[in-house]
């Protein structure tokens, strides 16, 4: 397995192979949640002051550039911003493709920053200190507890149970092959 076409042509360690392939799938995960959204289902909250599924997207997804530009800010340049603070949602998009391009982006940023890290064996001081592939574990935790967020607001805006059911089976699919 190589970084080859997610932005890398460094060849994965044998120790980060496992972690690369399960950050792969939960980019898998999040791109198979996206693509059942609309440009209106952004806008969807709770209506009790929490985030709204733009909102939860838009966490997600600065995520990345906002972690990288501690432990390497030139991977994090790498990653268009996507956020407009004027924006109900947070985003600044036009379109799903668009922010699916930003998380493309940044999935890559952090699978090179943490390549070059390992390869050079070093950590990223003063954040992920043991190991630079906890910053990759920490992305799919925070990925994983927005996207249920999300879910769960989808679910109160009235998403059907069939196409609830349906993303989630696909979704769980994944974390079994």
């Amino acid at each position: 397995m190589s970084g080859r076409g997610q932005g890398t042509t460094m060849e994965v360690p044998a120790e980060l192979k496992i972690v690369f392939e399960s950050f792969d799938r939960n980019s898998r995960v999040t791109r198979m949640l996206l693509d059942t959204l609309t440009m209106e289902d952004l806008n969807h909250s709770d209506g009790m002051g929490g985030f709204s599924v733009g909102q939860h997207l838009a966490d997600i997804v600065e995520f990345r550039p906002g972690w990288l530009s501690r432990v390497s800010p030139k991977h994090a340049a790498q990653v268009p911003n996507v956020i407009d603070d004027s924006s109900p949602t947070w985003l600044g998009v036009k379109s799903i493709a668009e922010l699916q391009a930003a998380f493309d982006a940044g999935d890559a940023a952090v699978k090179a920053a943490v390549l070059e890290a390992v390869a050079e064996g070093r950590s990223f001081e003063g954040v992920y200190e043991t190991h630079p592939a906890h910053f990759i574990q920490h992305c799919i935790v925070h990925d994983s507890h927005h996207r249920g967020q999300i879910l769960a607001l989808l679910r109160q805006a009235g998403r059907p149970a069939e196409v609830r059911k349906k993303l989630e089976d696909e979704t769980w699919a994944v974390w079994r092959e």
